[in-house]
This record gives C-alpha cells, structure tokens and sequence, in this order.
C-alpha cells in the first residue's frame, strides 16, 4: 500500500517531517508518493529516491491508503478540490499560518502515523458542496461557494431559492453558500455564523448587502439551492474555495451537498471549541497578558 504527500512548497520543518515519514513508512513496508508540485521543490538525491503521482489523476493510484497533504489550509483545499469522490482518507499536517483544517504538528503527525498504520485512528466526514450546471456538477467545494461580481462598483441583484420557494432578492456585493466546515472561513469575515461540522446545515451569507436587516441564513444540508443573478455590469464570478470560474448573466445556479463525504483522518480528542479558543482568542482577557 502507499502514503502520497503534498505540498506547495516546502520549510525545514516540512523537509523533517517527509524524511521521518520516509523511514517510518519503510518501516511498516509502505511506499511513500510525492506530488509533482512537491517534486519540484526537493533536491534531487530525494527526488530519485520517490516515485511521483499526478494530483488530476489520482483515480490511477488504486492502491493509496492515505494521501497528507504538508503546508496550511489553503494546501488542503487544493488536495481535497483533486481528491473528489476518490473516498481516500486525507491527512491534514499544519506547517501554515491559521490552520483551522490543518490541525497535525509535526509531533503529532509522526505518533499519529504509528497509530494509523496499526489500524488506530478515527475518521471524520465532512460534507461538501456541489455546483450544477445542466443538471451536472460542474465543481465541488469543501468551504464555500461564492458569487462574487469583478466591478467594485455596482450591487449584485440575486434572487434566491430553496426547494423551488423563493427566499427573497438579494442586492450585495456577492453571497456566500458556506459548509459546516467553511463556516470559520470567508463566511465569517462576513458575519455568518459559527456552525458545527455535525449539525447538518448550510449558511447563506450575504457579502455588503445594501439591506442591513438581511442576516444570514441557516438551512437543512438536505435543501437544494438556487439562485439567479439578475443584474451587473460584467459576469459575475463563482469562486470554488477561492478558485474562480465565470458564469454567464441570467444562468441559474445550483448548489446542494454533494454526493459523497470527504474523510479527515483524526488522532487526537482535539475538539472544534479547543480550535476556536486557540485560534480565535476565545475567552483570551488581553488585559491579563
């Protein structure tokens, strides 16, 4: 069986880390897989020693246990963006900044590892979004998906639906449709809401809108959403976990939860609250600092 990695570039402590997996994976007779982009980041002597994979072509690894992706959140949502419906585990190891996705240090990446090889670990699912075009999901998002306009001058004008029951008109400069997950992302720097990986819901957050009172909104994760946008000076564009891809004027939008669940690997009893009290200061008094 193989272990793939990761990255999109590469830190003394990232280095550390691949050689510990290097040996501890010869160790338990595994074979370890690097990434084309991380490829290009090692120095040779390293390189020759591991074989590569293409992240687009990940289908064609039949044997992969684990993939890891080594660096910060925006590391993870590009490997989960390839990983798809692949049902491989994913491996966040925290090398980034924030890291509310990539939790692993290096420590406990390397004890972590042991356990997983002999079978002790837990998985955590995560839902996703996807996006439909025709009938057919066209992208799928593990944080948010997001209609934003190219001008920063003029409104967006968005009529919202869900189940087919009209929501309301929305003039903003854009909306987000948010996971449990990508609730601690660009949805709360537009004051969403906090939402529990567990709680079955979505979030339709507003970006600026024009009227102060439309708050955003909490809704089943079983709900199909649509939207139409009604009027803006260019195509507007959606962003998938902040890729982008254009979308003509008067199209209709679709966006429900997707087919499959993302599984996160676990080691550590390390809750959502313990997260937020690190990362976000929760209960921090500065004045006792």
């Amino acid at each position: 069986m193989s272990i793939a990695i990761h990255s999109r570039k590469i830190c003394p402590v990232g280095l550390d880390f691949l050689k510990q997996l290097v040996t501890l994976a010869e160790l338990y007779q595994k074979r370890v897989m690097i990434s084309s982009t991380l490829a290009e980041l090692l120095d040779a002597s390293m390189v020759s020693q591991l074989p590569r994979f293409d992240l687009t072509q990940l289908n064609l690894q039949l044997d992969l246990e684990l993939i890891i992706s080594l660096g910060g959140d925006g590391t993870f949502l590009e490997t989960t963006h390839y990983l798809k419906d692949h049902a491989i585990p994913l491996l966040g190891i925290h090398t980034g900044n924030l890291g509310f996705l990539t939790r692993a240090t290096q420590a406990e990446a390397i004890a972590g590892l042991v356990a997983f090889f002999k079978g002790d670990y837990s998985l955590e699912e995560r839902i996703l979004l996807a996006l439909y075009g025709s009938d057919v999901p066209i992208a799928f998002a593990l944080n948010e998906v997001a209609l934003v306009k190219r001008d920063k001058v003029n409104l967006l004008t968005i009529d919202g639906y869900i189940d087919g029951q009209f929501i309301t008109t929305y003039r903003a400069d854009g909306l987000i449709i948010a996971t449990p997950t990508g609730s601690t992302a660009y949805s709360l720097s537009c004051s969403g809401p906090i939402v529990l990986t567990n709680s079955n819901s979505l979030v339709i957050t507003p970006i600026n809108p024009h009227n102060l009172a439309l708050r955003p909104l909490v809704v089943a994760d079983t709900a199909l959403l649509s939207f139409v946008v009604k009027r803006h000076n260019k195509d507007i564009l959606v962003a998938i976990d902040g890729r982008t891809i254009p979308i003509a004027m008067q199209e209709e939008l679709v966006v429900k939860k997707a087919p499959f669940l993302l599984k996160v690997v676990q080691f550590s009893d390390t809750t959502i609250f313990d997260v937020l009290r690190e990362k976000l200061y929760w209960g921090l008094d500065a004045r006792k600092q």
